[in-house]
């Protein structure tokens, strides 16, 4: 009887100890949850007047740079791609580039942790910039050593459409080389590469390789060599050009934007020769539809 009784109370004692640890992770999931929610509301307050001095920018204006969320210039843009957002997807998985993360705090504890341990993130978050209200609707990246270098690229949807119907899209490709603390808020950032132009003719050679760029142009962004400083105070020099890419028209997966992984963007890869068949045969209907 005595055992018995012992044994109760050791069957008690265990569930109240798995109730206490429930209580526990529940109690700490909630309070992760208002951080996030927290987190976000700063974040989405702090870049207020970004937001508001990207949307003074429309298309018609043949915007320069983005802004970063004080308001100030970012980036530069230089490049401009038609195709649909899986085109666009697509194409960058068949380069080998990866789409990036979004800002989390899991995503943020995790980028900090890897640059300051030398570690590989290959879909690590960048950082939001703004252009017409809103951060860019795309961002893909080619991982370097380490999370603290990379190549990415940023994209809008302009809104606009070309003779296609496809929608247009401008992005700022630029080349992360490592950590600093910013020069306008000293918090830590990336610092980019001053020759802006190599990464974006990186870009452009990349993509063309695939097989999915059926025209290369280019048009006047500042127009002239321009030399200039972004929002994190990082000097940038330009030959003042945008490339302007127009994708094959080409059917794509609802996954086309989402490869994240080494996994999925070998999958892409193998995909490619598939791609490129139907790309020649789309342009042999096309070249005797003309005949």
């Amino acid at each position: 009887m005595e055992s018995a009784g012992k044994t109760g109370r050791s069957a008690g004692a265990g569930r109240n100890a798995l109730i206490f640890a429930g209580s526990g992770v529940l109690a700490l999931s909630v309070a992760a949850l208002v951080y996030l929610l927290s987190v976000h509301a700063k974040l989405h307050h702090a870049s207020k007047h970004g937001r508001a001095v990207s949307a003074a920018i429309t298309p018609a204006d043949n915007p320069l740079t983005s802004f970063n969320r004080e308001g100030k210039p970012g980036d530069p843009l230089n490049l401009e791609f038609v195709g649909t957002d899986g085109q666009i997807g697509a194409s960058f998985a068949s380069a080998g580039w990866y789409r990036a993360d979004e800002i989390r705090l899991v995503t943020s504890a995790r980028i900090c942790t890897d640059c300051v341990l030398g570690r590989e993130y290959c879909t690590a978050p960048v950082s939001n910039l703004y252009l017409f209200g809103r951060k860019e609707d795309l961002a893909f990246e080619r991982p370097g050593g380490n999370a603290r270098q990379r190549d990415h690229i940023r994209i809008w949807n302009t809104g606009r459409q070309a003779s296609d119907g496809r929608p247009i899209w401008i992005g700022s490709a630029t080349k992360d080389v490592k950590v600093e603390l910013s020069k306008t808020n000293y918090l830590p950032t990336h610092q980019i590469s001053p020759d802006v132009d190599a990464e974006r003719m990186l870009v452009v050679t990349e993509l063309v390789q695939t097989g999915n760029v059926i025209q290369q142009t280019t048009r006047p962004g500042f127009g002239k060599e321009t030399h200039g400083f972004n929002g994190g105070g990082d000097p940038y020099f330009t030959d003042g050009q945008i490339v302007v890419l127009t994708l094959a028209n080409i059917p794509t997966t609802p996954f086309a934007t989402q490869v994240r992984s080494p996994f999925l963007a070998s999958i892409a890869k193998r995909m490619a020769p598939l791609i490129r068949a139907r790309l020649t045969q789309s342009m042999g209907e096309q070249m005797q539809q003309t005949t």
